[in-house]
């Protein structure tokens, strides 16, 4: 069995299954982010890469060639995210089919953040449509012909789309529609944003759940894991991250342990036993952690 269907196979199964977001930085080269990862061994704890696509519109490596270059250099599955922000459907099938044969055949589809958020205001963003535009795209692919029902030639091994969802609303049923239109448009597994708060993450696993059954789909929910250790970073994660909710009294341990000179401990601290209590709810977990390799590898020595 090829390694991807592999790693499909144990997403879907009762194992725990674990991804990393490798962020691609504005450099000709990744060596030195490689390093980091080969120093904490992580592709020996993990079972998949994310690689992101200029997250919040700023120029970056193109996360296409970083997928490659992360599969081929540490021989698990690299996850490539791809925006409707910078491709018409023209651009998108063209690369998705040149991307099967290079075997990079999970896609992470996403909107994308708006240009105005970014560092290159020259840019037009494209914006075909959503999301959801890639999903159906990636699904008409996957019966070999494009979305105008032509047929594409050639040696043709499946796509596994995937999608991402806030982790938190203001309004429940707007994120619960959310969920279920990704789910009706063939996502097999949605990330979420970080989650902080124990009873949100029970509640998008019931949603998921709920879902399924109505769709007769399996769609598995993958938690969002962000560590965090200094007040600042959980501000900003309250503050300035659309869709994330930091607790309170999280937010006011992380002040005391800001007064005290003691952010990094106690915040590793806190993080370590979020991610306990994650697992033990659903052992699906997305790591990030804006490319620390070495934090993630303390909490997954645990």
């Amino acid at each position: 069995m090829n390694k991807i269907e592999t790693f499909i196979e144990t997403l879907r199964s009762h194992k725990k299954c674990f991804t990393y977001e490798f962020s691609s930085p504005a450099s000709f080269s990744l060596e030195a982010l490689f390093e980091t990862i080969k120093k904490e061994n992580l592709p020996a704890k993990i079972d998949a890469f994310v690689c992101t696509d200029s997250p919040l519109a700023k120029l970056k490596h193109n996360a296409i060639l970083a997928s490659l270059k992360l599969q081929n250099t540490f021989e698990i599955p690299s996850i490539t995210t791809m925006s409707m922000r910078d491709r018409n459907t023209l651009a998108l099938q063209s690369e998705l089919i040149g991307m099967n044969s290079l075997d990079l055949r999970l896609i992470l589809a996403l909107t994308g953040d708006p240009i105005r958020h970014g560092n290159q205001p020259q840019a037009k963003g494209i914006f075909e449509g959503n999301s959801n535009v890639l999903l159906k795209t990636i699904c008409q692919l996957n019966t070999a012909k494009d979305i105008n029902n032509n047929p594409i030639q050639g040696d043709f091994k499946p796509f596994y789309p995937f999608s991402v969802l806030n982790s938190y609303s203001n309004k429940k049923q707007n994120l619960y529609k959310k969920m279920q239109e990704k789910i009706q448009n063939g996502a097999l597994a949605i990330f979420t944003q970080p989650i902080y708060d124990l009873e949100i993450a029970e509640e998008l696993l019931q949603w998921s759940n709920q879902i399924n059954q109505e769709c007769n789909t399996h769609c598995v929910l993958i938690f969002g894991f962000f560590p965090i250790t200094s007040y600042k970073t959980a501000l900003f994660l309250h503050n300035k991250l659309p869709g994330v909710f930091v607790p309170q009294g999280y937010l006011e341990s992380m002040e005391k342990a800001s007064q005290k000179g003691m952010e990094f401990e106690i915040g590793l601290q806190k993080s370590q036993e979020l991610f306990n209590h994650l697992c033990k709810i659903h052992n699906k977990i997305h790591l990030m952690s804006a490319n620390k390799a070495d934090i993630i590898g303390k909490i997954l020595n645990g």
